[in-house]
């Protein structure tokens, strides 16, 4: 949850960012592995979720970003202290820091019978085996597979290979982790089912979660990471439209009506991990609905907003001002409210869930299909909005309502930066004319109507750019 929470104050703040990565990278452990908790006085929180599967996932994916976006290149040879390493060694650098935690993914994680990411004890879903493997749990934290998982290795991998990349790293490691993502989009293709993506494999006593129930977990990370093609993510698109959102005026639900959503369950359908709304999944969804359908992704990111929440659920006093990780679903008798039972007293404080605020500040950025590259950035700002402003201190993008656009891009180093503008859902699209610093530029024309400006940026003085088409 903190690295999540992190990702928008890389835009607004990259120091906090740097904050949050150093206490997490002095939890990394010898084999590579991280506590899912820390409590008292830097202790592991003793619980059977920490041998979680996913957590060093996190840590690749948060560091790739900062440094990315940033351009901030000494931090990866910054020395961490490991406090749970023991006796002390010589402490370790932030690229050394990172191999220690992608070795774990790949060699004491790895894959099960399937090829997809083992399971472990959980996933994003901490209570995933505790419901559906009681009858056999030491065979699915032995033998379970997570698609969830695997899609999103494939996706945190190749962005892992482009820092490497952008760091001049061996190219044989390099290819490496992306021969290691491919593995994992291969994969979680396998899971289709016909309509969406199976959620995981419990060994072969239970089988299959997410045949006949969708799940919205994997979903997204599949799109994203290229594991569906472009006809499957249509066909997901509007599965998850069907199932999860279009009945929801306050987001997509976690789970589809189906088998899987089980009255006898720890929670009540409709609500947490039961079908209920969570803000922390749903930010992966805008993105991927951004890649496929743009009207759809901003639909979405408005029904997730705390103005929307007041507008359907006025007299519930949270998600207005602030808001907690999950919301129960319209599959509920108490809708728009949050999970309140003997296990979870989640209405005893639904507020400062930063979840609530965090996850809708770093999905508008997928809005504009932000995306950090070896050498700039690349965006799709197709959202179907006459005109806007994102505006930050690292990046910005405005559009007119006369059709023109501009921005700027300002790290914390000098250099000379790419930046792709793609128009990926409008055929047809000509730029007439160009500027970079405000000198007049060529547009150089791209795949898939894209085009590329090139600039320099220095501290203080970002790189400026504008466009009419």
């Amino acid at each position: 949850d903190p690295l999540q929470h992190s990702l928008p104050f890389i835009f607004s703040d990259p120091e906090i960012v740097k904050s949050v990565l150093r206490y997490t990278l002095k939890e990394v452990r010898p084999d590579g592995s991280i506590p899912y908790g820390i409590v008292g006085n830097g202790m592991v929180a003793p619980m059977v979720a920490d041998n979680a599967s996913d957590l060093p996932l996190w840590l690749l994916w948060v560091v790739s970003e900062y440094v990315l976006a940033t351009r901030d290149d000494a931090f990866l040879d910054e020395r961490i202290p490991s406090p749970l390493v023991s006796p002390q060694p010589q402490p370790e650098t932030v690229r050394g820091l990172l191999a220690r935690c992608y070795r774990h993914q790949v060699e004491q994680v790895g894959v099960g019978e399937h090829g997809v990411a083992r399971m472990l004890n959980d996933d994003w879903n901490d209570g995933l085996l505790g419901t559906f493997a009681v009858k056999a749990f030491k065979e699915a934290a032995e033998k379970g597979e997570s698609v969830l998982n695997s899609a999103m290795s494939a996706w945190v991998f190749d962005y892992y290979a482009r820092l490497l990349t952008h760091a001049a790293e061996k190219p044989k490691f390099i290819a490496e982790v992306k021969a290691s993502a491919a593995v994992h989009r291969e994969a979680t293709g396998k899971q289709w089912t016909g309509k969406w993506l199976r959620r995981a494999w419990l060994g072969p006593t239970l089988g299959w979660l997410g045949e006949n129930t969708l799940w919205i977990e994997p979903q997204p990370w599949a799109i994203v990471s290229g594991a569906t093609t472009p006809e499957r993510s249509k066909q997901l698109v509007q599965t998850m439209d069907e199932l999860l959102r279009r009945n929801s005026p306050i987001g997509a639900a976690q789970m589809s009506d189906g088998p899987d959503m089980l009255e006898g369950q720890t929670f009540e359908p409709g609500t947490c991990v039961n079908g209920g709304i969570w803000p922390s999944l749903n930010q992966t969804l805008i993105w991927a609905l951004a890649a496929v359908d743009p009207a759809m992704a901003w639909d979405e990111w408005k029904k997730n907003s705390f103005a929307r929440h007041a507008d359907v659920y006025p007299d519930i006093w949270y998600a207005i001002w602030s808001g907690t990780d999950s919301y129960n679903s319209f599959k509920h008798k108490e809708a728009g409210e949050t999970v309140n039972n003997k296990y979870f007293h989640g209405t005893d404080f639904p507020v400062f869930n930063l979840h609530a605020h965090a996850c809708a500040l770093y999905s508008a950025t997928k809005l504009l299909g932000l995306q950090f590259t070896e050498s700039g950035l690349t965006i799709e700002p197709d959202a179907p909005i006459e005109s806007y402003r994102f505006e930050s201190p690292l990046f910005g993008l405005i559009k007119s309502p006369q059709g023109g656009y501009e921005g700027w891009y300002s790290p914390s180093r000098a250099g000379s930066w790419s930046i792709q503008i793609g128009f990926p859902h409008r055929a047809g699209v000509a730029i007439k004319s160009a500027e970079v610093n405000g000198e007049h530029a060529e547009a150089v024309p791209g795949e898939n109507n894209a085009f590329v400006l090139t600039g320099r940026s220095e501290p203080g003085k970002p790189l400026r750019w504008r466009i009419r088409i």
